[in-house]
């Protein structure tokens, strides 16, 4: 049977030329401290201006409340932990960067008590230089004890509401996520995976570029807050990758294939899976992939419909022929400086479009015959 397979799939795609053959940028989990440890002059996070004087430590590392592992960061402003120093408890930390173009996701997870009195905000700074400035504010998301989530306005720009402020979760773990565009200059704000409000990234005089974090208590006496989980992934993660195209036929189950993907498309990132689901259990499959898409109904005699053309290149690597299990669905993980073309392998670039497709074994009364899925469009960056 399987020496069938590749009979098969060479049939359907004879006329066409064929060939064989995720990553955060920057993550805190705080599971590295010891806890409890101020977490001013470790792993990058600093205060607010290293350069002025009257600095004083006040949020710690702690295993009071942890989203995952045994650890978090907690933050309250100066005069409530007992200090003396006035409007000097904000916790900085750059980014890794540069970040200059493309799209990135921004997540932090937050716990807020149910006792929480004060503001605290969650900031993404365009520019950030950490001894006396130039600073510039992209985005300030605050924590209010009027119990919602707000985005407020930077540098006299408003932002279009979605769905508006949202109440906070207290005493459980909520997840805040910054999608940004900068090749676009824009942003999206979620809480919880519900879109608040959208904008310019970069109002005013700021510039195209993600810099650094700040977490600020916003007033002397806001009480207690805790942090976790914070990373700059490259794509907008969570989001759709790409655009379903092409009508498949159904196969053995009675209903169509379908192509997706998750990860992002991020050419640097190279974390994007494909995934091919509503297969038929058990049975075989590869990916294939072009620059073109095309329409062609029953290819070689395939009960399916071929929505990839030109010099189209086979996911058929050690590893890659995939079976789909009892689930009836295949993923592959693909690099892609290694794409698969006719005359052998590419590397794919920002700005390029990708189509893709999956075929697979299946059976029509009883007699062996092929399918695909739909095809699946990507715009990499």
């Amino acid at each position: 049977m399987q020496r069938n397979t590749f009979s098969i799939a060479a049939t359907c795609l004879a006329a066409i030329s064929l060939s064989t053959g995720a990553s955060a940028q920057y993550s805190e989990s705080f599971e590295s401290y010891t806890a409890p440890s101020a977490i001013e002059g470790q792993g990058g996070w600093q205060n607010w201006d290293v350069c002025a004087t009257g600095n004083q430590l006040f949020n710690t590392v702690t295993t009071a409340q942890a989203a995952t592992g045994t650890k978090s960061l907690r933050l309250l402003g100066s005069t409530a932990a007992g200090g003396t120093c006035a409007a000097c408890s904000d916790t900085t930390h750059e980014l890794n960067g540069p970040y200059t173009s493309g799209e990135w996701t921004f997540k932090v997870k937050t716990w807020i008590p149910n006792t929480f009195a004060g503001d605290a905000y969650v900031i993404l700074m365009n520019t950030y230089n950490n001894c006396g400035g130039p600073y510039d504010w992209s985005t300030q998301i605050r924590f209010s004890d009027s119990g919602q989530v707000i985005v407020d306005a930077i540098g006299g720009t408003n932002y279009v509401p979605i769905n508006g402020n949202q109440p906070i979760l207290f005493d459980q773990w909520g997840e805040l996520k910054v999608e940004i565009d900068l090749n676009n200059n824009t942003v999206v704000f979620s809480y919880n995976d519900v879109e608040m409000s959208g904008g310019d990234w970069a109002p005013g005089t700021g510039v195209p570029e993600i810099k650094a974090l700040d977490l600020y208590p916003g007033s002397d006496d806001t009480t207690e807050w805790f942090v976790d989980d914070i990373s700059l992934t490259a794509g907008i993660v969570g989001g759709p990758v790409g655009t379903n195209y092409c009508m498949a036929n159904p196969n053995s189950t009675g209903g169509t294939g379908v192509m997706g993907a998750t990860g992002s498309r991020s050419v640097t990132a190279n974390d994007l899976t494909l995934q091919g689901t509503g297969l038929p259990n058990l049975s075989f499959g590869f990916f294939i992939t072009s620059n073109t898409s095309v329409f062609v109904p029953n290819p070689g005699g395939s009960s399916g419909n071929l929505c990839v053309g030109g010099a189209v290149g086979r996911y058929v690597g050690p590893g890659q022929i995939k079976n789909s299990g009892l689930n009836g669905t295949i993923e592959l993980l693909i690099n892609n400086q290694l794409t698969p073309t006719p005359t052998g392998f590419v590397q794919i670039q920002s700005g390029e479009t990708r189509f893709f497709q999956l075929w697979h074994r299946d059976s029509s009364g009883g007699t062996p015959t092929s399918n695909f899925t739909d095809g699946y469009e990507i715009t990499f960056n």
